[in-house]
């Protein structure tokens, strides 16, 4: 792909990205490759409900966002590669990116598979259609001509995962549903042009989130039975915050794991995020005071850290549905490294010293595999908006602290997950 033409692309794809609410060896598989490489730590206490769907890492895994041009500078250890599918499906939606149409994805399938790694596209194509950027996305959802391109677009995505022929994750539309619980807590009373969309693939189906849920998962059965479809679970979608208002974790998980059991709808997995922005961004920029988690448990928290509460909330999830769970889009800036200095492409974080400093430190996994214990299988790093913190140079400024990499983050996620799949990773039964 030509710089220009990359260049143009990355800026689409940072325009439609989701934003919080409040050589190839085609003939080698992917976890084949990996296995070679990694110590292992057995932990025969994680008791988490569900198994690990075929074709996925039998451990707790890590993993980043990154379009295929960027893979020389890739975190080698990292099992998943994510990358957004979005766009206007009318004008600059990913179909459109290479020639011929969905070129796009077939060159990631290829490259990232060849690298043995397991690809993951975040299908996020309603709300940026015709460029209204509404959510709830009522209007798009409610317009039949729109909604019809829209599964034409998804079949196709199906039919190139297909040809692909190894496993594939679509993350499907994050924080569509959590928007639906939130605005009508009843699946069938939020109104969606499914079968009167008049696609031949969707009729049948009602017209509603249920039946949005029902097209979209016999649409995989049907065109991609290779690919793994996650279900966005939203810490939000009960109306309030869990993790800055101090809800009850369980309570309201169970009140999301109902939503999604009314859908009779099976997705293979759930994922879920911390955050779309590193907390120093959303301080600085946004104001946001309370954006920073706790990493220690405080009086004021139920002597919880926010970390725990959230784990509490994931197990919770796990438990009702037997799901297992990939924590998706995590801000990668840290308290650490010089080169996090509160600039744009530098701003702080927690997310990744609260997981990994441990294991950098001493080899000590126990908050990893907290986590597993709650059913989570996979750790996937990326940035909500081009001013958030990479591993990569995405600023493309260079070094900015003496004797750190020139990555934004200083080499710190780069360091902590070469340390993790060095040092033993968590295994899972």
């Amino acid at each position: 792909m030509q710089k220009t033409l990359l260049f143009v692309l990355l800026l689409i794809a940072a325009g439609c990205r989701k934003e919080a609410g409040l050589a190839p060896q085609d003939d080698v598989a992917p976890m084949a490759i990996a296995e070679k490489r990694l110590a292992t730590t057995s932990l025969t206490s994680i008791t988490a409900n569900g198994s690990i769907p075929a074709g996925l890492p039998k451990r707790v895994a890590f993993g980043i966002e990154g379009d295929v041009s960027q893979r020389a500078s890739f975190i080698n250890e990292a099992d998943y590669v994510y990358v957004y599918l979005a766009g206007d499906i009318f004008s600059n939606g990913w179909t459109t990116w290479n020639w011929p149409s969905g070129q796009y994805a077939r060159n990631f399938l290829n490259g990232i598979g060849g690298m043995g790694k397991v690809p993951v596209f975040t299908y996020y194509n309603i709300v940026p259609a015709r460029n209204r950027f509404q959510e709830p996305a009522t209007i798009n959802l409610n317009d039949a001509e729109l909604m019809r391109k829209y599964f034409d677009d998804f079949k196709l995505l199906l039919q190139i995962c297909k040809s692909y022929g190894k496993t594939v994750v679509i993350h499907y539309e994050p924080d569509l549903f959590g928007y639906m619980q939130m605005f009508k807590d009843d699946a069938t009373k939020r109104t969606i042009k499914v079968s009167q969309s008049n696609h031949p693939d969707v009729q049948g189906f009602s017209n509603n989130a249920k039946g949005l849920a029902q097209a979209i998962v016999s649409m995989r059965n049907k065109y991609a039975p290779n690919v793994l479809l996650g279900w966005h679970a939203s810490q939000w979608s009960t109306g309030v915050d869990v993790i800055g208002n101090k809800y009850n974790p369980e309570e309201h998980a169970g009140i999301t794991a109902n939503y999604y059991k009314s859908l009779n709808a099976n997705f293979d997995l759930l994922f879920s995020e911390f955050s779309d922005r590193d907390a120093g961004l959303y301080q600085l920029v946004y104001g946001r005071l309370n954006s920073w988690w706790s990493m220690e448990p405080r009086a004021d928290n139920d002597y919880l850290s926010d970390y725990d509460r959230f784990q509490r909330y994931l197990k919770k999830l796990n438990q009702d549905l037997g799901k297992k769970i990939i924590l998706w889009q995590i801000p990668m800036g840290n308290t650490i490294t010089a080169s996090c200095n509160s600039t744009p492409g530098h701003y702080k974080d927690n997310r990744v010293q609260y997981f990994l400093q441990p294991v950098m430190q001493n080899g000590d996994k126990s908050k990893i595999a907290h986590y597993g214990e709650a059913g989570v299988i996979g750790f996937l790093f990326g940035w909500g908006s081009n001013d958030c913190t990479t591993y990569l140079d995405l600023r493309g400024d260079g070094v900015t602290a003496q004797n750190e990499p020139s990555d934004d983050d200083g080499g710190y996620l780069r360091k902590g997950i070469k340390d993790y799949y060095q040092k033993g990773v968590v295994t899972l039964p």
